[in-house]
């Protein structure tokens, strides 16, 4: 198998993973929007948009592995190298009055002096160049832009807000709680 190809079946198969832990958290957590991080791709946009393909690949529960899963959630992902960040923003058609993905990686790499490279309001990419002469770093700049694109969501209300609340005086049902003393 030729380099090309065993790198290709690697970004699906990490794409493929990621999909499902992105349906499970964003069923779990409500949300319909999510933003996150693949290594595989290492900063190439077009293995990025083949990553995401992977994630929005319909769930087969017949296989013994599932993947994929998240094609009825909003996401953002990145990945890195040296050189860039790559980003691909993915809006389902379910969701496109919500949340245009282009106007949404738009307000992230623009912070950067990025580019989108192309896209429509269901799916774009783009990337945001490192300078490390300047101290721009990759996986800084990666981390920050995520944020950034979770800040976009909460500015359309397509994600929560952090809670500042503290749940310390809420109960906590664990190994050790004895429940005949509580009841």
């Amino acid at each position: 198998m030729s380099d090309d190809k065993q790198k290709l079946k690697k970004v699906i198969k990490e794409g493929g993973k990621r999909g499902v832990e992105i349906e499970g958290a964003a069923t779990m957590g409500g949300l319909e929007f999510f933003c996150t991080k693949v290594d595989e791709p290492e900063g190439d946009v077009a293995l990025l948009l083949k990553s995401v393909e992977a994630m929005n690949e319909p769930c087969d529960d017949a296989e013994e592995e599932r993947k994929g899963g998240a094609g009825d959630i909003g996401k953002m992902i990145f990945s890195t190298n040296d050189d860039r960040v790559a980003i691909v923003a993915h809006v389902p058609e379910s969701k496109k009055d919500k949340v245009d993905a282009k106007e949404w990686l738009q307000y992230v790499v623009e912070k950067y002096e990025g580019k989108v490279l192309s896209g429509d309001n269901l799916l774009a990419s783009g990337e945001i160049p490192g300078n490390p002469d300047k101290g721009i770093f990759t996986l800084k700049v990666r981390d920050e832009a995520l944020t950034h694109g979770i800040e976009f969501l909460r500015s359309k209300g397509c994600f929560p807000e952090a809670s500042n609340d503290s749940d310390d005086d809420d109960v906590v049902f664990g190994d050790d709680f004895d429940f005949e003393s509580a009841a």
